[in-house]
């Protein structure tokens, strides 16, 4: 019985560890992305890039960062309108941090299926 404790133990310091990881890697892409969007912002104001911020959910299993502007107008701003061209600076940011963000977690799985 000692092996089999020993072995849930060994896993549930494993399972923490991983967690741990996900989650740096959750908040530093999302505070990335933030800061990329609010880079390629367009700027009259200020108020549009003051309004980029992220959120981040790390309860249970599931680790989440939330990137987006409060600003009311964004929308049009991202997509354009009719009267107004596109002039996109949130999902750029994304796009430029998405492959980042898988390859550093294909980084993390690779070491933890190692074992």
């Amino acid at each position: 019985m000692d092996d089999l404790d020993a072995l849930e133990r060994d896993f549930d310091r494993e399972t923490e560890r991983l967690g741990e990881r996900a989650e740096r890697l959750v908040r530093a892409t999302t505070l990335r992305t933030e800061a990329l969007a609010k880079a390629r912002a367009p700027v009259r104001t200020g108020f549009l890039k003051s309004s980029i911020t992220s959120e981040f959910d790390m309860t249970g299993k599931v680790k989440q960062g939330i990137v987006g502007p409060e600003a009311s107008y964004s929308a049009y701003v991202e997509f354009g309108t009719r009267r107004m061209a596109p002039r996109p600076y949130l999902y750029p940011a994304a796009d430029v941090v998405e492959p980042e963000f898988f390859a550093a977690a294909e980084a993390i799985a690779a070491e933890f299926g190692r074992g």
